[in-house]
């Protein structure tokens, strides 16, 4: 390497130490002791100064940039947390939560899906953001592309995937297309085009994809997402109202792009859905039974075997599981609400986040948001809600990352009326869950395969050695692994 023009490093070194040392017998007149610890040091000090001229060439190591094929994570392996925007920030738009992700990221998530922020539709309008004006559009009130772009940046800098909500089954009733191509929308017998059939949303109009015109513009929206504005994935909403042939035709040009991966959640259950190209579903019949189970009901824990099962018979896909989500917190109540207190709705978390498929935050959850949670206008969570909770909630995903047997390990379920008790196993690997699914103390007998066995309790990091019985506090949770 070259210190100053013309010179080596040896080069150099050696000139400034003849210089010091010239200078010092010229000047200083003692004996020559003084001269050779002069001499001693004026060598250290120029060799701390080469090395250290070295050291600041040396480059600093530069974080990896975002690749789309190899950061985007497999389907089987995601963590998601589901972002309200007008909840997630006193602003309510997209800079709040660009703001907000050094937080989200904390909790070990790898993915965030974004409620629609699209125009929405101002004629018969309800203030809801599945109302959409314009698919190649922000709506203000969330900001703007840019923004959208900013906040798809700085999620990839942290190695986190953005997915956006998407409505294909309606738009507004002030969409273009009404008025271009009403072809493309569902009408009764007297012609006029109506809102989705066998609900009550009225605010929107039924498409109509029997029409291969309207299935290629809605590829053509989606793509602009993709190619234009760069976001990971989708999550399609209502999709069981939308006919197979159409998510096929979807699944098919969106796969075809071979320069990324992209991630795809379904919202429905049809079978078919798994055979149009879609991996991930709802599991809507789980998350009832956990209501079930860990609401008043109290039912018993065995239902929620019972429903994992019916889902695995029912598609090979991955199944999404859930305490909440936008559509519970706002309809029916919060889990804090629901299950009767954090400490509950907590534990119903776990179940949901170790049992199995791929799990789910939904915004404003890891502080125990109570009550209801709207998203058809701005209700801001209070982030200092609760302290603590949310590093638990970040513990629990992080068990994800750090146990194979977690997200891919086979299920072995012990029965008990009231505690949830499974183990997961992959390549000899165990993992151990047993969670109180009521609010009082229990003593859960142990079956004879895990009696006088050696643990390491890994949420309180320490031996746990389970001998024939163990007491677990009301909604306790406990994590054993081998």
């Amino acid at each position: 390497m070259m210190l100053i023009r013309g010179y080596t490093k040896s080069q150099f070194s050696k000139s400034i130490f003849h210089f010091l040392t010239s200078v010092v017998f010229m000047v200083v007149k003692v004996d020559y002791r003084v001269v050779l610890r002069l001499v001693k040091w004026n060598k250290l000090l120029i060799w701390s100064f080469v090395l250290a001229s070295v050291a600041s060439c040396r480059p600093e190591p530069q974080p990896q940039p975002w690749n789309s094929l190899t950061d985007v994570v497999d389907p089987e392996d995601l963590l998601l947390y589901e972002v309200n925007p007008r909840a997630h920030s006193a602003a309510g738009t997209i800079a709040g939560i660009t703001a907000d992700l050094d937080r989200i990221k904390s909790l070990n998530v790898n993915t965030i899906w974004l409620m629609p922020v699209f125009k929405m539709g101002q004629l018969k309008s309800v203030g809801s953001p599945y109302c959409v004006a314009d698919y190649r559009a922000i709506d203000p009130e969330f900001g703007s592309i840019d923004d959208l772009k900013v906040l798809i940046t700085e999620a990839h800098e942290r190695k986190m995937s953005v997915i956006i909500d998407w409505v294909a089954n309606h738009t507004a009733w002030d969409h273009p297309w009404i008025t271009q191509h009403p072809e493309w929308y569902t009408t009764n017998a007297a012609g006029a085009i109506v809102h989705p059939p066998g609900t009550n949303w009225q605010d929107v109009a039924d498409l109509n994809y029997a029409n291969p015109a309207l299935q290629l513009a809605m590829i053509n929206e989606m793509k602009y997402w993709v190619f234009e504005v760069g976001i990971d994935g989708f999550r399609f909403d209502a999709a069981d109202f939308v006919p197979f042939a159409f998510w096929k035709s979807a699944m098919d040009n969106l796969k075809g792009i071979t320069d990324r991966k992209l991630l795809f959640l379904t919202e429905g259950e049809r079978p078919d859905h798994y055979n149009a190209g879609m991996p991930l579903i709802y599991g809507w019949n789980w998350n009832y039974n956990l209501q079930q189970v860990f609401g008043t009901a109290q039912a018993p824990v065995t239902n929620l075997f019972t429903a994992n099962t019916a889902e695995a018979n029912a598609s090979p896909a991955i199944r999404l599981r859930f305490a909440t989500n936008h559509d519970q917190s706002a309809w029916e109540a919060t889990p804090v609400t629901l299950f009767g207190g954090v400490e509950a709705s907590f534990a119903a978390q776990a179940a949901a986040v170790l049992m199995g498929g791929v799990p789910l935050i939904y915004s404003g959850q890891e502080v125990g948001v109570a009550g209801t949670q709207s998203f058809f206008t701005k209700d801001p969570v209070n982030w200092a809600a609760n302290p603590g909770l949310q590093e638990r909630y970040g513990q629990l995903f992080a068990l994800r990352l750090e146990h194979d047997a977690l997200r891919n390990g086979s299920l072995k379920p012990y029965s008990h009326p009231n505690v949830l008790a499974f183990e997961r196993e992959l390549d000899g690997e165990r993992v151990l869950v047993l969670i109180n699914t009521r609010s009082t103390a229990i003593t859960y007998n142990l079956p004879t395969a895990l009696r006088d066995s050696d643990w390491t309790d890994v949420l309180r990091a320490e031996p746990k050695f389970l001998g024939t019985a163990l007491t677990l506090a009301g909604h306790e949770v406990v994590v054993l692994a081998n």
